[in-house]
């Protein structure tokens, strides 16, 4: 009974260990010709990087949480890139392709970092040719539609919604974030969607740290954009009242769960 115990104990220690710790949806800078994403992460120990098109989740495998601090490419990546390479640029440790992007799977590549404290990785992934997104047509395998033949991706909520627009706004206001752990509160706000429907969100808080957000555009509700974004530890749709100039007037989220993850955000400017 004991050495059932112990093994239990010991599977489940190792898939605690390797936690999806950050997530991180890319920033489309555009431009044509073959791809190339850019990726910066910082690692404590051993983490594993996974993308998959233009979504990308870290893995914690050892040490403290290993989290992103950029995503960008110049297309999304396709689901069969042609001609896959991998190029790690700098970083005290050693960075490693173990798996190619192919079908279904993301790429994914290991880091280990051989020293105490965390420190910044930073990585290219190239491939030849287009993104396979720009088809046109509705994926519903990732809820949205692709393309229009030149490389414009409309992100939906498979009823057709799409987004095509921008949103740029630096505002004051105030706020707060309550979650199963602790409450903030929230102030200062900056909010970015970009043409492909890609998200970022980020607050000012009162204990002089920020909480940023990431994620895509759902659809559209009159003067609300809806989204889905992630945080650190939370994930939600996320509710941006926009007026006729967009300016954004207020950002809510809550999902109304029981577990650990349950978020409530409210704020005004």
């Amino acid at each position: 009974m004991k050495s059932k115990f112990f093994l239990f104990a010991a599977m489940a220690a190792t898939l605690s260990a390797q936690r999806v710790t950050d997530s991180r949806t890319a920033s489309i800078r555009g431009g044509g010709g073959d791809g190339k994403c850019t990726i910066e992460v910082e690692v404590d120990d051993v983490a594993e990087v996974e993308i998959n098109g233009d979504r990308a989740q870290i893995r914690t495998l050892s040490g403290n949480p290993a989290t992103f601090r950029r995503f960008e490419c110049n297309q999304v990546m396709p689901n069969n890139p042609n001609d896959f390479r991998f190029q790690g640029v700098d970083g005290r440790g050693r960075q490693t392709l173990v798996r190619n992007a192919g079908g279904r799977n993301g790429a994914v590549i290991r880091i280990e970092d051989p020293k105490s404290g965390k420190e910044g990785y930073t990585f290219d992934i190239f491939w030849r040719g287009g993104s396979d997104y720009n088809q046109g047509g509705y994926d519903g395998d990732r809820g949205r539609f692709p393309g229009n033949g030149n490389g414009n991706r409309y992100p939906g909520n498979g009823n057709g919604n799409g987004w095509n627009n921008e949103v740029n706004y630096n505002g004051r206001g105030d706020g707060y974030l309550r979650t199963n752990r602790n409450e903030q509160k929230l102030y200062n706000c900056t909010v970015s969607i970009g043409r492909r429907g890609d998200v970022d969100v980020s607050f000012e808080t009162n204990r002089n740290s920020r909480v940023n957000f990431n994620g895509r555009v759902l659809r559209m509700d009159r003067d609300r954009i809806i989204a889905d974004v992630n945080g650190s530890n939370y994930r939600g749709e996320m509710e941006i009242e926009v007026d006729n100039r967009n300016r954004v007037r207020s950002i809510t989220i809550s999902n109304g769960g029981r577990d650990r993850d349950r978020i409530d955000l409210r704020w005004r400017n």
